[in-house]
């Protein structure tokens, strides 16, 4: 993960502007902006005191597989570029639930306690949710408490798989009203 998607990632899931962690942490809010830009690089000790302000703590883990948290940062940045595209969001989505699958249970568990900010669609929000969900339940794993905030969960269920008969949902993603396949949960 870079260090811009790690403070981006610190700073949106406690939900602080830069403004106000730059006055936590006693870094400018410009070099704050910098450093989530990818325009300048922090130091670690910089990172850590800026992320410790965040009410957060650097952690490494015996993976180059992405947490649950990260992917929906990248789902945010992907969703305000140019391209604007869902089609990559929801590839994320897959890479996220495939990422799940292959690590063991207590990676799994730590890939997905850090809350998810906000990806600015609330139907991607759901379907991160979803996934966490399914692959937590699958082995009876400890769910995180952020699985539960209201606005993970849809009111009008998303037909993600437009097609899917609904006994072929499951109760982790009904939960959340997103309607996908459960064979889709998987890349080819």
């Amino acid at each position: 993960m870079s260090t811009a998607g790690l403070l981006r990632q610190a700073r949106r899931g406690e939900g602080l502007s830069q403004r106000s962690l730059a006055a936590r942490s006693g870094v400018s809010q410009p070099s704050l902006a910098d450093i989530e830009r990818s325009a300048h690089d922090a130091g670690v000790e910089t990172l850590e005191r800026i992320v410790n302000a965040a009410g957060c703590r650097l952690y490494v883990l015996p993976t180059t597989c992405r947490s649950a948290a990260e992917c929906a940062d990248f789902i945010y940045q992907e969703l305000r570029s140019d391209r604007r595209s869902e089609d990559v969001a929801f590839r994320m989505l897959i890479a996220l639930s495939d990422d799940l699958a292959a690590v063991d249970e207590p990676l799994r568990v730590a890939l997905c306690v850090t809350p998810p900010a906000r990806c600015g669609d609330r139907r991607i929000d759901a379907a991160i949710a979803a996934v966490v969900r399914y692959h937590l339940l699958r082995d009876r794993l400890p769910l995180p408490a952020w699985l539960d905030d209201d606005w993970r969960t849809l009111a009008d269920p998303w037909h993600a798989s437009p097609h899917a008969d609904l006994a072929d949902v499951p109760d982790a993603f009904r939960r959340h009203g997103v309607l996908l396949a459960e064979s889709e949960l998987l890349s080819a």
